[in-house]
């Protein structure tokens, strides 16, 4: 039981973060490709960002891939690394990005555990029985 409120608020909280980020991005495009272009992060990649995170985070709630389950935890963690780095080497202090590392790394830990191992993968068109 534990286990299960601990996966459902990491997972929460690593949710709030994505869809703040994924409807600041689609709401005022223009000034956050100012943000990332102060971070030294090209502007173009707003639209595409709010894609991928929109999309990763409905892989992960739908649990039905377990390679594209992983992909998107792994592009989320990726993501919050970088997002630390640009903000410490600004100058600022990135709190909702700790926070968000930790909650996609307990998220991740916890997920099989409480929701079960997806049945099959997203990119394999048959499974092959090796003997």
């Amino acid at each position: 039981m534990l286990e299960k409120v601990a996966y459902w608020i990491a997972t929460g909280l690593m949710g709030l973060l994505m869809v703040f980020a994924v409807q600041m991005y689609l709401r005022n495009p223009d000034a956050v490709a100012g943000v990332f272009e102060g971070y030294s992060y090209p502007g173009y990649v707003v639209y595409p960002l709010a894609l991928v995170k929109a999309s990763a985070l409905l892989v992960i709630l739908l649990n039905r891939w377990r390679n594209l389950k992983d992909i998107a935890y792994g592009a989320f963690f990726i993501n919050l690394v970088m997002a630390t780095y640009a903000h410490i080497a600004a100058g600022d202090t990135p709190i909702h990005a700790y926070v968000g590392i930790i909650a996609v790394v307990l998220s991740y830990i916890l997920s099989n555990r409480v929701r079960g191992v997806p049945s099959r993968d997203a990119f394999m068109l048959a499974e092959h029985k090796v003997d």
